[in-house]
């Protein structure tokens, strides 16, 4: 149907909270999480992972150019990884 809309669930709690993403995901153990992230600046992006274990999950994602990311993130288990990567599309 032509001029429809895509009214998923997690699309209008998306859009009701304001969060850039959302979604239900699995955990590296297999266990249900859910992931909301937001972009606070252009560049900028922050993310939080809650899974159903009782863990969670910080992350940032920095823009540095439009080629060079910085990526973090920090456990509640104390887990924690810092990464700098260089992109190019072709």
């Amino acid at each position: 149907m032509a001029g429809g809309s895509n009214t998923s669930l997690l699309g209008s709690l998306r859009n009701a909270t304001g969060l850039d993403d959302l979604d239900v995901v699995t955990d590296s153990e297999g266990n249900a999480a859910v992931r909301a992230g937001r972009y606070i600046s252009d560049n900028i992006y922050l993310g939080v992972e809650a899974g159903a274990q009782g863990s969670t999950r910080g992350t940032i994602n920095l823009d540095i150019t439009e080629e060079l990311k910085a990526r973090g993130s920090l456990g509640s288990d104390g887990d924690s990884s810092l990464g700098v990567f260089f992109e190019r599309d072709y």
